[in-house]
């Protein structure tokens, strides 16, 4: 908000300074570039506050100190003063971390708050809204999710599992056709799964990776669970885990 007011103050003062010495017109035009460039020299600030306050929180995760890390996001809510576009966006880090930690009454409420371009925080939000079993609002928010990952295989395939799980197979099967569209075909995990469908077999996800089981809706391969790649613990954290699509 704080970076609205004083674009919104820039246009007007260079606005009206240059009114008296030109025309009108051409004082509006210089207000409105003199405006956009402190605008954007303010978001890409506020945006390297917010880059700051990711590092230090993915340190925290890494180290399985999520108390931490939740507490270095709340901080990070007063950055929402200077830029109201990054608020939506640390939601969303705190709502996946209290997700993944199985605390879905904290997160709801956080992932709801997330901005919609985080994909995968509104994912979670719908695997919620899957489990309370409020079918209208998880494929209506599963349609947020394709619309911001529409170009990431696993957001299409995260809509048509929830889909197949409450057993709307012909639906999931025409969501998996349209983001085999969308992704022009290019991506293998989609057409396998295009497959399995259309002969009656259940979805395999498993192809997806440490993203997929960031929802909780299936069980890591013990195998997987067993690999030494980077410290693991029961809420499923790698270093840099968090899949924000």
């Amino acid at each position: 908000m704080r970076n609205i007011i004083i674009t919104v103050l820039t246009a007007v003062v260079i606005t009206a300074a240059l009114g008296f010495l030109t025309n009108w017109w051409f004082a509006a035009l210089m207000g409105i570039i003199a405006a956009a460039v402190v605008f954007i020299i303010l978001v890409r600030n506020a945006s390297k506050e917010l880059e700051r306050l990711n590092e230090k929180a993915q340190k925290a995760l890494y180290s399985q100190n999520f108390d931490r890390a939740l507490r270095i996001y709340e901080s990070g809510l007063d950055l929402g003063k200077k830029s109201p576009f990054i608020t939506g966006q640390i939601w969303g880090m705190i709502g996946m971390i209290h997700f993944m930690r199985k605390d879905n009454e904290k997160a709801k409420p956080a992932l709801l708050k997330s901005s919609t371009m985080n994909w995968a925080a509104k994912g979670m939000l719908a695997v919620i809204y899957l489990n309370e079993k409020n079918y209208a609002d998880m494929e209506n928010t599963l349609k947020v999710v394709v619309t911001a990952g529409k170009k990431d295989g696993l957001a299409w395939g995260l809509y048509a599992f929830c889909l197949e799980k409450i057993n709307k197979k012909e639906e999931a099967l025409k969501i998996l056709e349209e983001g085999n569209k969308k992704l022009k075909e290019q991506d293998d995990r989609i057409k396998s799964n295009i497959l399995e469908l259309r002969n009656n077999r259940k979805m395999r996800m498993k192809g997806f990776g440490d993203a997929w089981y960031q929802f909780m809706l299936e069980r890591p391969p013990m195998k997987r669970m067993m690999q030494p790649t980077g410290p693991v613990h029961q809420t499923g954290f790698k270093k840099n885990a968090l899949y924000r699509g």
